[in-house]
């Protein structure tokens, strides 16, 4: 049965590349990553490619060539990367495609946008170089990613391969004791860290930091600026589907749930704020202590908000 449905997938679609940029969105889990990707599939002449550089995903491992998470940061993945993403973006691989049955399937499609959520954040720049394409660092308050997370399995890699040469050795020495020695919710934090203050420095003129709470709280203005970026053409169609749930709403607790499916404009503020439920104030504040080690001012303890 799985094998008829990775063959329904694989034929679903026929992908061929035009003119206008593809998109990569690059982030942490639980960060709204799903639900921004299914906004940009309203556009015309998008599919979706979801996380293809999971390596839990044994598709992934296969096709990719990889199969541990420190491979992804040797010197010879550029060239792997390179093959296997241009696969997708000249339509010659297809184990990534969507649903059939979801409602923004198409036949025939032009432009992709990819769901990063494990790697690359070194190369962002890069992607959109070599691919046609604009990234996009989707970020969310790093202790209501980690209070949402169930695992982080790039922690050691990214301290353990040539990804460490990002960091001064003050911040290895610190980030060692934390993975050795840190609870839960300060290895979470660390992972962020480690994440997107390397992400944000590949940002330029072909990139854009969006926020969460800026696309729960202040959607339209941020979906516009996102349609002149990326060359969407109907910013209005993303705008008409901002109150439905992303495909991820199963992982969401009840209380998001319910937010979502009543569309409570008024009580968006508790969907930036709820975490603060789940985290007493001593711990979390010195969980949050770990951005000021990599120089990380845009989230604090004290506000919600970036």
């Amino acid at each position: 049965m799985d094998t008829l449905k990775r063959s329904v997938r694989a034929y679903s679609n026929l992908h061929v590349p035009g003119p206008k940029p593809n998109l990569f969105i690059f982030s942490t889990p639980r960060s709204g990553s799903t639900w921004l990707m299914e906004l940009i599939r309203t556009q015309p002449g998008f599919k979706s490619c979801e996380e293809p550089l999971n390596l839990r995903n044994p598709e992934v491992r296969r096709y990719l060539g990889l199969s541990q998470w420190q491979q992804l940061y040797e010197p010879q993945a550029a060239e792997i990367l390179e093959r296997y993403f241009a696969g997708f973006c000249q339509g010659n691989l297809r184990f990534m495609n969507g649903n059939p049955l979801n409602r923004y399937n198409r036949l025939i499609t032009h432009r992709i946008v990819f769901k990063i959520l494990h790697g690359g954040e070194d190369r962002i720049a890069w992607f959109a170089e070599k691919f046609n394409g604009r990234s996009v660092l989707l970020l969310r308050h790093p202790l209501a990613v980690t209070i949402s997370r169930e695992a982080f399995p790039r922690l050691e890699a990214m301290l353990t391969t040539n990804f460490q040469t990002h960091f001064t050795a003050e911040q290895l020495a610190e980030a060692q004791l934390i993975l050795h020695k840190g609870n839960t919710l300060q290895k979470g934090v660390l992972s962020w860290c480690l994440q997107n203050s390397v992400a944000l420095n590949q940002i330029n003129q072909n990139s854009l930091v969006l926020t969460y709470e800026q696309l729960v709280l202040e959607p339209e203005p941020l979906l516009h600026q996102l349609a002149k970026t990326a060359s969407l053409s109907k910013p209005e169609w993303m705008i008409a589907s901002l109150r439905q749930p992303s495909n991820s709403y199963r992982k969401s607790d009840p209380e998001t749930r319910k937010i979502l499916a009543a569309e409570q404009a008024d009580k968006r503020q508790l969907m930036v704020s709820k975490w603060r439920k789940k985290v007493d104030n001593t711990t979390g504040a010195a969980a949050m202590e770990i951005l000021k080690l990599f120089n990380l001012e845009l989230y604090s303890f004290e506000n919600d908000l970036p």
